[in-house]
């Protein structure tokens, strides 16, 4: 989640250029940038199953930093997605953005599910805002969230049976597990939830990782009720596959807000096996 500098893009990216100065090798890394961080491809790529996440879907262009649930999903589950993922990608931008209709645009007909991972960047930006009125800010986030993914389901669906007929698409969303504001920031940008964020930016709560967890707590509530009032929109908890509550333990996680390796391979374990009977795949 929060948004993640891009320093180990660009180091890869100066090392292709210095290797291979073609014009057509900086073309593909621009192309595969493009069609998997927002589904802008060069024509239809048929897929049953679309993705479009923040950082626990996908940290770096698929880059195996840690294999986060996009990933996970593909090489154990045997999924193929069409999608757009990136770290730091908020519901707002996605929105804004209009990723959804990419999304069905380049999964075509054959689309029938979309896995979303969102929202986590929503609430943790700007931590600053929160200082005296925590509250208010999150009920003001809270509000904005339930509002664009409201947005999100019904602008896709009525895109998708106007452009291709058929049923509605089934959107899955899962909550996100637990905070542990306590460990230190591994990758760059990253330590929006961590205790050593709130206090630089002077957000003093009494018990970080009670903090945490009823944010945690209440933004899965939030996506409970928005499944009740769009049928399409399927909510699916992970909350406690790391250890917690209040924290994800530490042996799970590789910062704050992210899982390492061995933590999402629980989380995709549990994802798989939740979604499996609205996907059909994996099992």
């Amino acid at each position: 989640m929060k948004k993640i500098k891009y320093t180990l893009l660009l180091g890869i990216l100066t090392f292709l250029i210095h290797c291979d100065t073609k014009k057509e090798y900086l073309e593909d890394i621009s192309t595969h940038f493009l069609c998997y961080t927002y589904a802008i491809c060069n024509g239809e790529t048929p897929a049953k199953t679309g993705i479009i996440g923040d950082s626990w879907a996908d940290i770096l262009l698929g880059y195996p930093l840690v294999e986060t649930l996009r990933p996970q999903l593909e090489n154990r589950f045997q999924y193929k997605f069409v999608g757009a993922t990136l770290g730091g990608k908020t519901l707002q931008q996605v929105v804004n953005q209009g990723l959804q209709f990419q999304v069905i645009d380049q999964g075509g007909a054959d689309m029938k599910v979309i896995i979303l991972s969102l929202g986590g960047n929503d609430i943790q930006d700007n931590l600053s805002e929160y200082i005296g009125k925590i509250d208010t800010v999150q009920a003001q986030r809270f509000a904005t969230i339930k509002a664009n993914l409201k947005q999100l389901v019904i602008t896709g669906n009525a895109y998708k049976i106007s452009k291709f007929g058929g049923a509605p698409i089934k959107w899955i969303i899962h909550g996100y597990d637990y905070p542990n504001p306590f460990m230190p920031p591994v990758i760059p940008g990253s330590d929006e939830g961590c205790k050593t964020k709130f206090d630089r930016v002077g957000l003093v709560v009494p018990d970080a990782a009670a903090f945490t967890a009823t944010q945690l707590d209440a933004f899965n509530n939030l996506l409970v009720d928005v499944s009740r009032e769009e049928p399409s929109f399927i909510y699916v908890d992970l909350r406690n596959t790391l250890g917690g509550k209040p924290f994800s333990r530490a042996e799970f996680m590789l910062d704050c807000i992210h899982a390492n390796n061995l933590g999402y391979s629980l989380l995709a374990d549990k994802l798989a096996r939740l979604i499996y009977p609205i996907t059909n795949v994996g099992f």
